[in-house]
């Protein structure tokens, strides 16, 4: 019996004692839930669902988020362990039942277990405001799995009633990932309401000038997070060199990305204090942003939309064959596959110009920094009805 086939008897076991559970009755209660996976991009929305519901908000986390989750619990939140069985059936699948509005960053396996009542709107919001790589039923590891995995997926993916969304082009790729009709909510990715913030942009600019005194150019390299161990071929020290005193070389790992951290400590700009800068922040101050296969441009094109980006792949054809990556992806003019620091150098300091301006209305058609309050008021005329 191959691991596989174990696995899946798994997960099928693990779904079956979910629909006994959830076959039970639970009365509504006005309660918003939230299942929690990507604290990073999670934590923005989560912080305004909470204002406005306070101690009605539950957190439902994966152990990733658990430090997120833990500050919602200090603040009277309930928060329940995704990862724990025991949890999943004596907490989370109750919990689930008695809410008519949950919202989802990601796939959650409980899901496919649960018989929903027609009047609970299940909300997915993702972890991303486009897509680069493929996922659902696009992604090429989902392809090679076996019919019995691939229909447990469908399960998942058929609860969704609602998708969140910043473009028709989105939800084209969610409906062709997911082999699922979609109910878009034209909201825009609740993330970019920041990029619209004036005083928060003010704030920023100022902190700039006391951060980068010599108004130097910034360079952030944002590299996707691969399962896969690979060896990121850059020499920074070399690029920080070749650079000179004209840019800033801010590298931003992906949380689990150990390798790259050990990497970046003999870099000069390793104690630079735009280092230190959230995410978010950097991208309205990045003149070059240097990525690969992540969501990053995405957000960054209403950050800065007069920056520019390259797309350093090195990996495309081995990525492109163990994940999968999205029909025109990328403007090829700003894409540099060569296994190369030296390419990569001549791109940056070659700043070519960006449409941003095509790349939004594609991307981007539905923003307009209202996305929080357009979910909240969405989610409220749920509960009045």
């Amino acid at each position: 019996m191959s691991y596989l086939t174990v696995e899946s008897l798994s997960k099928s076991f693990y779904l079956q004692c979910v629909k006994q559970v959830s076959r039970f009755s639970y009365k509504k209660q006005d309660k918003v839930v939230f299942m929690l996976s990507f604290p990073s991009t999670s934590s923005y929305i989560l912080e305004k669902l909470y204002k406005h519901y306070e101690d009605r908000l539950v957190v439902c986390y994966t152990p990733n988020s658990i430090e997120v989750a833990k500050k919602y619990k200090e603040k009277g939140c309930r928060i329940i362990n995704l990862n724990s069985f025991d949890a999943v059936l004596r907490r989370v699948v109750p919990e689930l039942k008695k809410a008519k509005v949950i919202i989802c960053d990601n796939y959650f396996a409980v899901l496919g277990g649960i018989n929903f009542s027609n009047d609970v709107k299940i909300i997915q919001i993702w972890h991303a405001n486009g897509a680069i790589k493929k996922f659902g039923f696009e992604a090429e590891y989902v392809k090679r799995m076996t019919q019995i995995d691939k229909k447990r997926y469908q399960q998942v993916y058929n609860q969704f009633t609602h998708y969140v969304v910043s473009s028709q082009h989105m939800a084209n790729i969610f409906a062709s990932s997911y082999h699922s009709s979609i109910n878009t909510l034209p909201f825009g990715y609740p993330l970019t309401d920041i990029y619209f913030d004036n005083d928060h942009k003010k704030e920023v600019l100022k902190r700039l000038k006391e951060d980068n005194p010599k108004g130097k150019k910034i360079v952030l390299y944002v590299p996707t997070y691969r399962e896969e161990k690979m060896n990121n071929p850059l020499d920074f020290t070399y690029m920080e060199k070749k650079l000179g005193d004209e840019w800033i070389l801010i590298v931003h790992p992906h949380p689990h990305d150990h390798e790259l951290y050990l990497k970046l400590s003999s870099l000069s700009s390793h104690n630079d204090p735009l280092s230190k800068w959230s995410l978010s922040d950097l991208l309205f101050v990045t003149d070059c942003l240097v990525t690969d296969y992540s969501s990053v441009p995405f957000e960054y094109s209403l950050a800065n939309p007069m920056g520019r980006v390259v797309y350093y792949c090195f990996d495309y054809k081995e990525y492109d064959h163990l994940v999968g990556i999205q029909d025109d992806a990328f403007d090829e003019n700003n894409l540099v596959l060569e296994n190369s620091t030296e390419a990569l150098l001549k791109k940056i300091i070659a700043f070519d110009e960006f449409d941003f301006k095509a790349f939004n209305r594609k991307w981007n058609s539905f923003v307009n920094g209202t996305a929080a309050k357009q979910l909240i008021d969405w989610i409220d005329k749920q509960y009045e009805n």
